[in-house]
């Protein structure tokens, strides 16, 4: 009998001692992962748009970066898209509350000209190349528009819309224009606390 719980014993120690060693693999590639930059991470910037995209190490820096750029600046083209959209249905709910109907184009029709325009004014503020958990190297290109391009943006879009908003309205319409940045960031400290 003794023999038997000094095997069980033997076989049950060799078992936590297996899991155990797996769980610093866990640990380290955890770590690993969260060392990667806040700015690749979770780009932000006050008041305005940002993006970093990073793209493999297989060309000239120059390539690259170009390459990266426009890749965050497609990317701070839909993020903007989406608050436009959400600018159109809040408008929409603000005028079904408030009395007589508005005309005008939507926000959303003007919106990819004046887009278009602006990105020109959205720059590379970080680029660096980074090593990834996965053993790879990319370079990796922060764009941002900055918080006066962005309420310029804002009002370019108004303005071609061609619709009269109460200054109530517009300020209204300007925070859920910045508010997809705010749900990012809500979303990465969720995601931080869960990690």
């Amino acid at each position: 009998m003794s023999l038997k719980k000094i095997a069980l014993t033997t076989i049950a120690a060799s078992f936590i001692t297996a899991c155990a060693s797996n769980q610093p693999a866990d640990t380290e590639q955890m770590a690993s992962k969260s060392k990667l930059p806040d700015w690749v991470t979770m780009p932000i910037i006050e008041d305005g748009f940002a993006d970093t995209q990073c793209v493999q190490t297989t060309a000239d820096m120059n390539i690259l970066k170009n390459k990266a750029t426009a890749l965050a600046r497609a990317e701070i083209a839909k993020q903007i898209n989406i608050q436009v959209k959400a600018m159109d249905k809040t408008y929409q709910n603000l005028t079904d509350t408030a009395d007589g109907s508005s005309s005008g184009s939507t926000f959303e029709s003007v919106s990819k000209q004046v887009t278009n325009q602006k990105l020109s004014g959205s720059r590379a503020t970080k680029l660096d190349y980074i090593d990834f958990p996965d053993g790879s190297q990319k370079l990796c290109v922060m764009v941002t528009m900055s918080p006066a391009t962005t309420a310029a943006l804002y009002k370019e879009i108004v303005k071609g819309s061609t619709r009269q908003l109460s200054p109530q309205h517009e300020s209204v319409l300007f925070q859920e224009f910045k508010a997809y940045k705010a749900q990012q960031e809500l979303d990465s400290e969720l995601d931080k606390g869960n990690g």
